[in-house]
């Protein structure tokens, strides 16, 4: 008796606004305390996630190009760009560009993108996403010698690596690992440490397309659109090891403000393998002894398998 029963709506809205606002703060104490994602996260943290996504996606571009209709798309590795070609991702922007395969012996250039191994990441040649089992591939110790390609003979300092996961033997220098998954689980991104240079990738395909130089200029777009500062050096069809079709593109771009040079060679083995091979070095070092025995050898000394 005495008191005033509150109308039901103004009831209703006293608590709603209390069950909406923890401690039942006004709701102008939650639009004060929201703040710019930039003053949480700092700007280049956000532009270097942003390079990261853009390679990722230039890697699978890249491989659904080289790739056959009929690609597997199981998630085993075969994805990757057939007939020999791969653009790496811009340095994990791919392990940078894009990532696949295409075949031949020219001097190229260019990078792939790719998912770091759980030890070392990246991001776009800060190289894509880790991979939490961080299966390595097998290193098997050379006999030494000054000639790569030279029966079991190979530069000082180098190994022959095994690895399985996506079918191929090859020479590395010793302290090369693999650090980064490319493209769509397509293949592996080796070197000395996450982002580092120079590095090799080599992707695999189960269902190589029949004209490397084709795939590979289809995918120059992308790769333009996609990588940070590219520059198109060429695409031109070359022999490697008797293979069907083989072609080399080359290019530079930028990797977290360093110069990259790539040679990006596709390659169709037969109906059923095909590779890219990605050499990639700073552009002031293409030249160097490093980087052309590097060169030179992973040519010289690939050999894929079942």
């Amino acid at each position: 008796r005495g008191t005033v029963a509150a109308p039901a709506g103004a009831a209703k809205s006293a608590v709603a606004a209390n069950a909406s606002v923890p401690g039942q703060r006004p709701p102008s104490s939650i639009a004060s305390t929201r703040a710019s994602i930039t003053d949480v996260v700092p700007r280049r943290t956000l532009a270097i996630i942003a390079a990261v996504v853009a390679l990722a996606i230039l890697g699978t571009i890249l491989a659904i190009a080289l790739g056959g209709d009929d690609a597997d798309k199981s998630g085993k590795g075969d994805t990757a760009a057939s007939a020999g070609a791969s653009t790496g991702g811009a340095d994990d922007k791919g392990e940078d560009t894009g990532g696949g395969s295409s075949g031949g012996k020219g001097d190229g250039q260019k990078e792939g993108q790719g998912k770091e191994d759980g030890r070392a990441s990246e991001g776009p040649s800060g190289e894509g996403s880790d991979d939490p089992k961080g299966d390595d591939p097998e290193g098997d110790e050379g006999d030494g010698g000054d000639e790569p390609g030279a029966g079991d003979s190979l530069p000082a300092g180098y190994k022959k690596v095994t690895d399985a996961r996506f079918h191929f033997t090859m020479a590395m220098p010793e302290n090369f690992r693999r650090t980064a998954i490319a493209g769509t689980n397509s293949g592996g991104i080796y070197n000395a440490g996450q982002g580092s240079f120079p590095r090799v990738q080599v992707d695999f395909n189960s269902s190589p397309k029949d004209d490397a130089a084709a795939a590979w200029r289809g995918a120059v777009a992308s790769a333009k659109v996609l990588s940070d500062g590219y520059k198109h050096g060429s695409i031109k069809k070359v022999e490697y090891n008797g293979y069907p079709t083989v072609a080399d593109w080359t290019f530079e771009r930028s990797h977290s403000g360093v110069r990259v040079k790539v040679l990006n060679r596709g390659f169709k083995v037969d109906a059923k393998r095909g590779y890219s091979i990605m050499i990639s070095c700073k552009v002031d070092e293409w030249d160097g002894d490093e980087c052309r025995t590097l060169r030179e050898t992973a040519f010289a000394t690939f050999t894929p398998t079942d």
